[in-house]
């Protein structure tokens, strides 16, 4: 099954609905169709069958078309990150080959093609090559191509080295839709938003299900937490996806009163329980859930914020999805202890492209290992000890720094933390907490120690308390580890 058919089904039925808008311009679900098979009939005439096609560009109604065009057509639509540097950019273009590319014009300067490289067209007004001249000539004659399993190539938003691109195929995406649905109660669809940048998987996955779904998405070229509120205002049956950082933009906005939507849905990093109880003030009858998952495995567990009574818990697994937490021999270990979290389910990626040692190491036996460190409880509840890649070692000992933050984050006066290793000659690595406080109260190291030692083991406690006024994220809204971690060692030079 193609993922848009439902799309066709939708502009048969109520061809007049808005399927996208951004405020000034929308597309009704027939334009919407109408623009897709032009693009796709672009693709077709060029005979660009299973081509991969790139698009590089911020949130916009064009990204939509030409995304949606491309997977009509049976091509492989890959999103970049305007963030991503010349050489990141130039490296995954050689790596995946596109056949033609398309362009928000301000960005065009962020590129290095040698002429007929590849075909490229701006997102522009009054270009000889922009894409408003390209499609006005094309017909909409185009047929669905049901013939490709891949869907869109993505790229994980990491902070060091070259990002990797993740596989996705239509059926995983299909059974997203249908746990989601149930999970999250979505009775009723009608306005969906999701802010963040559609190059990250969350803010996608939400464009692609509210047009499956036949709502109304709204989108915003970057989040701005006033225009979201504002929005949430104006519909206050919307459905939201976001990640925490922008949770604490929009409690910020709002001193007082409350916005009244449908449900929030947060992922990208762990919500904190000081950040959960203000949003329980602010949304008021709103559903609040928190998902746990990732771009190649897409949704392993979730929780209703309301029905929670497990701090730092990550929910229980979705519908579909076997889990197992497994030691290093590959054995299963006893509820309520740590081991790595292994997973099975019809959502899962299907590779990393043009990577087949990387995703051979991703698998076992049928098995994704996600390269998270996990527990389990007799009640099926899921909880993150750490991160296999952000582990430190201090005197001798294994420490998860998440497994700190999480206690740390019960604070009422921390609105932020990350928990790093500093280098240390006696220890290794010295346990440090970067904190950004929620107001004017300030702990001293020794009043962190205190606070800490009822729930951690005295070598997990921080040595080292350092204050910031901010935190550096990737694109997709988590905290960039590394880029903080050096950013800590220039200044304390």
């Amino acid at each position: 099954m193609n993922l848009v058919e439902p799309l066709l089904h939708n502009a048969k039925e109520h061809p007049d609905k808005i399927a996208l808008t951004d405020g000034k311009e929308s597309r009704t679900y027939s334009e919407l169709v109408q623009s897709m098979k032009k693009v796709a009939c672009g693709f077709q005439q060029n005979d660009f069958k299973h081509e991969n096609i790139a698009i590089l560009s911020a949130n916009r109604i064009e990204f939509v078309e030409v995304f949606l065009g491309a997977i009509y057509a049976g091509c492989v639509p890959i999103p970049l990150d305007p963030k991503w540097s010349t050489n990141e950019l130039m490296t995954i273009l050689q790596q995946c080959k596109p056949k033609m590319i398309f362009v928000e014009e301000t960005l065009v300067a962020n590129l290095n093609l040698q002429e007929k490289e590849m075909q490229m067209l701006t997102f522009s007004a009054g270009e000889a090559a922009s894409y408003n001249n390209w499609i006005a000539h094309l017909k909409t004659e185009a047929k669905m191509d049901n013939t490709n399993e891949l869907l869109f190539i993505g790229f994980t938003s990491g902070t060091t080295g070259i990002p990797k691109g993740y596989m996705r195929t239509h059926l995983s995406w299909i059974k997203s839709f249908a746990v989601t649905n149930e999970a999250f109660r979505f009775e009723e669809m009608e306005h969906i938003l999701a802010p963040g940048p559609f190059v990250q998987s969350l803010s996608l996955f939400a464009l692609m299900q509210s047009l499956y779904s036949g709502a109304t998405f709204h989108i915003l070229p970057k989040f701005n937490a006033t225009e979201v509120l504002l929005l949430c205002h104006q519909h206050p049956n919307a459905i939201l996806f976001v990640v925490p950082t922008m949770i604490e933009s929009m409690l910020e906005q709002t001193a007082s009163g409350q916005v009244h939507i449908q449900a929030l849905i947060s992922s990208g990093s762990k919500w904190s329980e000081a950040s959960k109880k203000k949003a329980k003030e602010m949304f008021g009858e709103a559903r609040l859930y928190e998902f746990y998952g990732s771009s190649e495995a897409s949704y392993i567990s979730y929780l209703d914020v309301y029905a929670e009574n497990k701090p730092n818990s990550l929910g229980k697994p979705f519908a579909g999805v076997q889990v197992s937490i497994r030691d290093e021999r590959f054995q299963e270990v006893p509820f309520g202890t740590i081991g790595q979290l292994y997973i099975q389910s019809d959502m899962i990626f299907l590779g990393y492209h043009h990577m087949p040692k990387e995703t051979e190491a991703v698998f076992r036996d049928g098995w994704l290992m996600l390269g998270d460190y996990i527990s389990m409880d007799e009640d099926g509840s899921l909880y993150l000890a750490g991160r296999v890649k952000n582990m430190l070692v201090s005197g001798g000992l294994n420490i998860y720094p998440e497994e700190v933050e999480a206690v740390l984050q019960q604070h009422p006066a921390i609105q932020e933390v990350m928990v790093l290793g500093m280098p240390d000659e006696y220890w290794g690595e010295r346990v440090t907490a970067l904190i950004k406080w929620d107001g004017q109260q300030r702990l001293s190291i020794e009043e962190i120690k205190d606070y800490c030692r009822n729930n951690l083991a005295s070598y997990k406690l921080p040595k080292q308390l350092i204050t910031v006024n901010d935190f550096i994220y990737t694109s997709s809204g988590k905290l960039a580890r590394q880029a903080m971690k050096d950013y800590v060692e220039k200044v304390m030079v």
